[in-house]
Formats: C-alpha cells, sequence, structure tokens
C-alpha cells in the first residue's frame, strides 16, 4: 500500500462544516447543510428554519486571502448602499472569512445570503433591458468604495500581460499556435493603449459578469459570485456579459446585446472609447478564461479547461478578431 500521498484538491464533508463552521456564523439554528455545486469553488447550501444561506469553500491557493477580504468589503459595501448583492453574513467573533485546514492546505469560507430568484431569460428584451440597467446601478453604486485590502486590477497588466504568462508557459510546446495568439494579443494590447486612459470607467468590477451570476425575481436583480472583483476597467464587465450571452450565435448577439447595452446606458452612458473597445475586451475575456483553467488544471482536470484544445483556441480567438473589424 501506498501512504502519504500528497491531495491537491478535496471535498469538504458538509457534515463537518455543520459541526465545526457553520456555528461560528450569527445565524439561526441551522437545520442542514448540503453540497450544493462544484465549480471555481465549493459551494454548500445551509438552510435554516425561515432561510437559507450559500456557504463557499475556496480552493487551496486560488487567491490571496488579501483578495477574498477585498471581495466580502465590497458585498458588504453594496449591501449597506441598498444595491442586492448576495451580501455576507459576519461571524460571531467579527470578520466574514473563517480558516479551515484541508488535507492540500489552508481554505478559505464565506457565508453569504441566498440571491433569490432564478437565472434571467435573456431570450426576453425586456430582461436583458433590466440586467443591463441593474450592472449599471452597481457601477454606480459602488464608486464611493474604499479599503485597505489589495487585489490584482482588472487592467491591462492583470487581465492581458498576467493571462498571457500562463497562456505562453502551457503552450511552449506549440510555438505555431502561440505565435497567432501572441499576434492577437498584441493587436488587442495596441487597440487599448491607443486610447486615453482617462477616457475608460475605471472602478470596481463584479468580474465575472458572465451572465449566469445573478438571479431575477419579481423585477429585481440580485447578484451574487464577485470573487474576482476588484477595481478595473468597468468596459471589461460589458464585454464579459456579451462573450458570455451574445457571442456564438449572431441572432443571440444582435438581439441580446443591443438591449442590454441600451438597458446600461439609459443610466450610466459609457464614452466612445469605451464603445470601439468592447469586442477587444471580449478577446481579453477569451484570455482570461483560458488562462485560469490553466492555472486551475489541477482542479478541472486538463480535459476540462478551454485550452486543452489548443487548435480550436486559434480558432475562437481568430472569429473575436474579426468581430473587432
Amino acid at each position: 500500500m501506498v501512504t502519504k500521498l500528497k491531495c491537491s484538491y478535496s471535498t469538504i464533508n458538509p457534515d463537518e462544516l455543520m459541526a465545526k463552521v457553520i456555528p461560528e456564523y450569527s445565524i439561526d439554528t441551522p437545520l442542514e447543510c448540503l453540497f450544493f455545486e462544484r465549480g471555481a469553488n465549493d459551494t454548500y447550501q445551509v438552510r435554516c428554519a425561515n432561510a437559507s444561506y450559500f456557504l463557499r469553500v475556496y480552493r487551496h491557493g486560488a487567491f490571496p486571502r488579501e483578495a477574498n477580504e477585498f471581495e466580502a468589503e465590497a458585498l458588504n459595501y453594496l449591501h449597506q448602499k441598498g444595491f442586492p448583492v448576495a451580501y455576507p453574513i459576519a461571524r460571531r467573533s467579527g470578520g466574514y472569512l473563517t480558516e479551515i485546514m484541508a488535507p492540500e492546505g489552508l481554505r478559505l469560507v464565506l457565508l453569504t445570503s441566498l440571491a433569490k430568484g432564478t437565472t434571467p431569460d435573456y431570450d426576453s428584451p425586456e430582461i436583458c433591458r433590466l440586467v443591463g440597467q441593474s450592472v449599471a446601478q452597481m457601477h454606480s453604486t459602488s464608486s464611493g468604495f474604499t479599503t485597505s485590502h489589495q487585489r490584482i486590477r482588472l487592467d491591462l497588466q492583470g487581465l492581458l500581460e498576467n493571462s498571457m504568462m500562463d497562456i505562453q508557459s502551457y503552450m511552449a510546446h506549440r510555438p505555431d499556435a502561440l505565435h497567432t495568439i501572441e499576434e492577437i494579443a498584441q493587436e488587442v494590447r495596441t487597440a487599448v493603449q491607443a486610447v486615453p486612459e482617462e477616457s475608460l470607467d475605471i472602478g470596481i468590477c463584479h468580474g465575472d459578469l458572465h451572465g449566469g451570476n445573478l438571479h431575477v425575481q419579481d423585477g429585481k436583480v440580485t447578484h451574487f459570485d464577485f470573487e474576482e472583483c476588484a477595481v478595473g476597467y468597468r468596459v471589461y464587465d460589458l464585454a464579459t456579459f456579451k462573450w458570455g450571452e451574445c457571442i456564438g450565435s449572431d441572432e443571440r448577439r444582435a438581439i441580446r446585446w443591443p438591449v442590454f447595452l441600451e438597458g446600461y446606458e439609459s443610466i450610466r452612458p459609457i464614452s466612445e472609447s469605451e464603445h470601439s473597445l468592447i469586442d477587444f475586451f471580449v478577446i481579453i475575456r477569451e484570455l482570461a478564461e483560458t488562462a485560469y483553467g490553466i492555472r486551475h488544471v489541477l482542479d478541472f482536470g486538463h480535459n476540462g479547461i478551454m485550452s486543452s484544445d489548443i487548435d480550436h483556441v486559434c480558432l475562437r480567438l481568430n472569429k473575436l478578431l474579426d468581430s473587432t473589424k
């Protein structure tokens, strides 16, 4: 028998969370903890008599603690300002994050309220417009947020340059494909650097606004899953929505995107520079998502990341670049 093998990723037993972690939080007596979903992090549903919550167990090493503290404070700020988010629940002893020691090492836990409603039906123009308005309201509401906690910004360095370092390392054995990707990245870099930075709206971004991280109920949009939130170019949030809900189908792009953007600009108009860069930031999102899978290959497996099919990555990037012309 081989013993003492190292573990890169474990699943925490819900009973252990129920007994040792959930009592740390200021909620009514919990009745049940269920392993709900495996994704970028592990999510558990915590059910009490009159309320339900979601408990997130961050992957070991996914973010420095500073980044998670930033997220919790940003969520709490939006909640205190009256903007609907899945807000953090405080620990009885103070703060929001709980440290647990998993087989692979330290992991952090955050408990949040439940985002009521269901995933939006983006085939409905009314819903697309409503979501666009909600994103604009989020950007406006978060403008006064300040914190002492630091995390990587969603700018060219944080989004493009850092992503390219991961991609270059992973694809070194395919110099032909890597050359194609580097050329596309350079076109994007040149386009963004050609506009004055002061023409770009900078502030708190959701960071993962692909269209699925929000629920709608009775005309109210509630946002959740802010684990990628940071200060950065807000046009990236808009481009991420376009990447997630409008790319891949000419019909979806023609119907969903204009209505979403119309809703956004009815509350928060964007500059001409931002209009001109949206499709370039869609490419940046594609590169960032490719790099994300590479960084988490031990969690998702090589077959579970976008970059496993390098030729397909190049094909998608070339199609996205064509849309900028």
